[in-house]
């Protein structure tokens, strides 16, 4: 990799690593360029237009990791209540190994720029609709019914989402874990009655 190369990715990495842990207005370019180690100019280089390039390109990257995540969580589970199980321990675990200070690493910086970003925006949207996609994918795989998969997958990834802010409130990974079980419970299988 080109050293001006690294210095791009340093950049996005400690823009994504400081947003998730304390929001996109309460994180200056200052501290973003200390935290990267890239030299001073290369940070309007790189982003010309100024934080909000940043931002997006942070978002993005962010995204890509959780996008992946979620599909081979996906391919490795046997049904969709292991599927939301396994979610909920993966996303537990990072919780407390953070001490309960990150958070979603796409939902800090959408609360604090969209619909205002025209360049965050569109960024932000693609990341929820590939998250969804991959959800409704696995529940397709499984049998779930085609006109429902699309909602399900959406009240499941709207589920865990808000469960990280509860978590996050609470410093316990409680909310996230009754959110997982609860999940698997609504998409179990209806038990065949027994005769009688």
């Amino acid at each position: 990799m080109s050293r001006p190369a690294k210095h791009e990715q340093a950049l996005i990495l400690a823009a994504a690593v400081l947003f998730r842990k304390q929001g996109y207005a309460a994180t200056g370019m200052a501290e973003i360029l200390k935290r990267s180690g890239a030299p001073k100019g290369s940070l309007y280089h790189y982003f010309p237009e100024g934080k909000e390039a940043i931002g997006a390109a942070a978002l993005e990257a962010a995204s890509k990791v959780a996008t992946r995540t979620i599909r081979e969580l996906a391919a490795d589970v046997d049904s969709p209540a292991e599927f939301v199980e396994a979610y909920a321990e993966l996303l537990s675990g990072w919780m407390e190994k953070s001490g309960f200070t990150d958070g979603c690493p796409v939902a800090t910086t959408v609360l604090e720029t969209v619909p205002k970003s025209e360049i965050i925006t569109p960024v932000a949207e693609q990341s929820f609709k590939a998250w969804i996609s991959t959800i409704r994918d696995m529940l397709l795989s499984h049998g779930w019914p085609g006109g429902r998969a699309h909602r399900t997958a959406t009240l499941i990834l709207s589920a865990f989402e808000g469960s990280l802010i509860v978590a996050r409130v609470e410093r316990s990974p409680r909310a996230i874990l009754d959110c997982g079980e609860e999940l698997a419970t609504l998409l179990a299988p209806p038990r065949k009655s027994q005769p009688l």
